[in-house]
């Protein structure tokens, strides 16, 4: 299961290591900071950047939050893994899906590929292949993708690398 670490923003790194390096992987199997490539024009030239999709979040898989915590609570820095009243509780199943279904082996969003017929969008290639009917709009100039999902079980925008090709048909 899945479960969101709140640290400052500009710290997910640090944080990340932190884990690492401090504590016993027996209770984690994975430390995800969502990111997503897209590309970025200036002067002409065009590059790929990455870029944090939801600052200050971590994603922490764990069987044992309880123990995960008690062992996080033992160093430096703010940080709070996201709870209710009733306790710590994990991302949502289709939450889940959808973040392992996007990310790669680096946590990493890549750019999709596609073209549009019309209105409607087709994905050829890349992470965004079954998620057309969730993409909202399409900023072309920006090769982004404004995707809406439920993330912490709210309608959440989501911007992600999508290049599309020509219209077809």
């Amino acid at each position: 299961m899945y479960y969101v670490l709140w640290t400052a923003t500009g710290n997910e790194e640090k944080t990340r290591q932190m884990i690492r390096s401090h504590v016993d992987p027996a209770y984690y199997s994975r430390v995800a900071i969502p990111y997503r490539k897209k590309r970025y024009f200036s002067s002409g030239r065009s590059s790929v950047v990455k870029e944090i999709i939801f600052p200050s979040y971590i994603f922490i898989q764990t069987e044992d939050i309880e123990s995960f915590v008690q062992q996080l609570g033992r160093f430096p820095g703010f940080k709070v893994v996201l709870h209710t009243e009733d306790g710590y509780s994990p991302i949502y199943r289709h939450e889940e899906y959808i973040l392992t279904k996007l990310l790669n082996n680096e946590d990493i969003i890549d750019i999709s590929e596609g073209y549009t017929v019309g209105e409607k969008i087709i994905v050829t290639k890349g992470p965004l292949i079954g998620f057309e009917g969730q993409i909202k709009k399409v900023i072309r100039r920006r090769g982004l993708a404004v995707l809406e999902m439920n993330i912490f079980n709210r309608p959440t925008e989501v911007r992600l690398g999508l290049e599309l090709i020509k219209e077809k048909g």
